[in-house]
C-alpha cells in the first residue's frame, strides 16, 4: 500500500479490533455484591466491624494489617469464606491464596 491514508486507516482499524478483543477477554474485577464469577460474596447476616470502615481503605490495606501481625489470617476466616470473599479477589490480583485450616 503506497497510500499513507490507507495505511493509517488500516492501522487504526486493527488497533480498534485489538482493543475490542482484549477488552472482551478481561474478566470483570471482583466487586462486593457484584454479579460476575469473581463477585465478592459476604454473609448478609454478619455486619462488618468498624475496622472495615471505610471499605475502600480496608480493601487496599488489609494485607498490611495481616503482615504486621495486627490480625491473623485465621481471624479473618471467622466471618469470611475464603472461596467466596477472599480467593476470587486474590486470584484476580495474583496474591497468595487464603487457605482455611482443617
Amino acid at each position: 500500500m503506497k497510500n499513507p491514508l490507507a495505511v493509517i486507516a488500516l492501522s487504526l482499524g486493527l488497533a480498534a479490533a485489538l482493543l475490542f478483543f482484549v477488552g472482551q477477554s478481561m474478566p470483570e474485577r471482583p466487586v462486593k455484591d457484584g454479579t460476575g464469577p469473581l463477585a465478592i460474596q459476604m454473609d448478609p447476616g454478619v455486619t462488618a466491624p468498624t475496622t472495615h470502615s471505610p471499605l475502600e481503605w480496608w480493601q487496599v490495606y488489609h494485607p498490611n494489617v495481616v503482615n504486621n501481625g495486627d490480625l491473623r489470617q485465621q481471624d479473618c476466616l471467622y466471618c469470611h469464606n475464603s472461596d467466596k470473599s477472599c480467593n476470587n479477589c486474590h486470584s484476580y490480583v495474583g496474591a497468595k491464596q487464603v487457605v482455611s485450616s482443617p
